[in-house]
């Protein structure tokens, strides 16, 4: 087979470009998030005073057309 001096060279099977090194950070960060995740305590919220709020719904009734 016949090459050119136009065609890209063959990479290497160690070769890596930086879009693959990107998507192994971000694999490796959701590992390392999935691995910690349980060991980190879990918050809550406590609500300790209670407070009552009314509401009062107001409707004027709209005049009725004349046929």
């Amino acid at each position: 087979m016949s090459s050119s001096s136009t065609d890209r060279p063959r990479r290497s099977f160690w070769s890596v470009d930086r879009a693959g090194l990107i998507r192994l950070g971000v694999a490796v960060a959701l590992a390392v998030a999935a691995l910690v995740s349980p060991h980190v305590g879990s918050t809550s919220a406590q609500f300790t005073d209670s407070t009552e709020v009314s509401i009062t719904f107001t409707v004027t009734p709209t005049p009725t057309p004349e046929p």
